[in-house]
């Protein structure tokens, strides 16, 4: 049994008083509860720090599988569409995780520190998704930033010092070298990271892959390749999914119509929005969106 491990597990059920994503006192950081096996849909994944205490929780990202057994740690410092799951679960024994909003600013100052004190100039490449097995370490920094959300007054001065402490450990790790080049500055994985930010902040617009390739200081050939080895897509197929996944939100969760949903994502065209809504989710969005209600579904990532 692992001292963390177990009052982590008690913290969250105590704050997940049914399933879902529940917030917590302090800003940014998430209580996740799931008791009922999922079949794999498409969703946004935020740029997040995730720790599952217990349960499964499976991504697919273009033909690729991610899994890790309990108690495993998810991180992705960018936002990506992904085919996910939750494997494995029951009433009596469901998925437990603590969800922290990505931070790079704490990153790329304990990123730095480790720079300085063990320097990598090594260039690592790949996607930018890491899932690995959770350390000692890292769940009982974990317990602890949960245990301040009795205490919220604390946790003001205590818990930015506490996801610090979760971030050193998981830069420590084998992940850690790949994870610092993603916020290395002139790293050409800082540069990828930052043109996925620029598409995800600008969904509506035209994607311009030769002006993204010259910002990234990369020719359009290499910026294609190195967008695809952190995304597992294309700059246009990514764009296209978080479009697709951003009107799907507007449709369930603020009850926009469809093609005020897909205006506001960037189409001009209700017809190609409604022939590639349907390729991506399988169904017209008006009678996906309504079986979502019904059911409950939750369209964001969990």
């Amino acid at each position: 049994m692992i001292p963390g491990r177990d009052t982590l597990k008690d913290l969250i059920t105590w704050w997940c008083p049914s399933d879902g994503v529940h917030a917590s006192p302090v800003p940014g950081i998430s209580c996740i509860k799931v008791s009922r096996p999922q079949q794999r849909a498409k969703r946004h994944w935020r740029a997040s720090f995730c720790i599952a205490v217990q349960g499964t929780k499976e991504i697919l990202l273009e033909g690729q599988v991610y899994r890790e057994r309990e108690p495993h740690y998810i991180v992705s410092p960018i936002d990506l569409p992904v085919t996910s799951r939750v494997a494995g679960v029951s009433s009596a024994r469901p998925l437990l995780g603590l969800k922290m909003d990505f931070d790079a600013v704490a990153l790329r100052e304990v990123a730095a520190q480790l720079d300085r004190a063990r320097p990598d100039d090594v260039e690592h490449t790949g996607r930018a998704i890491f899932i690995g097995k959770a350390s000692d370490r890292m769940l009982d920094a974990a317990s602890r930033l949960g245990a301040l959300f009795a205490t919220p007054d604390d946790a003001t001065v205590l818990a930015p010092l506490v996801r610090k402490e979760l971030i050193f450990h998981l830069l420590k790790g084998p992940d850690g070298p790949a994870i610092r080049q993603l916020v290395r500055a002139g790293s050409q994985a800082h540069r990828i990271a930052e043109a996925v930010h620029h598409l995800q902040a600008s969904l509506a617009e035209d994607v311009d892959i030769a002006s993204l390739a010259r910002t990234a200081g990369m020719s359009r050939a290499v910026f294609f390749k190195r967008f695809k080895e952190a995304t597992a897509m294309s700059p246009l197929q990514y764009q296209k999914r978080l479009r697709l996944l951003e009107a799907r939100r507007l449709m369930v969760e603020e009850g926009a119509g469809a093609e005020v949903s897909a205006f506001r994502v960037g189409y001009t065209s209700a017809s190609q929005f409604s022939r590639e809504y349907s390729r991506m989710f399988g169904d017209a969005p008006l009678r996906d969106t309504r079986a979502l209600k019904q059911t409950a579904a939750v369209v964001q990532d969990m």
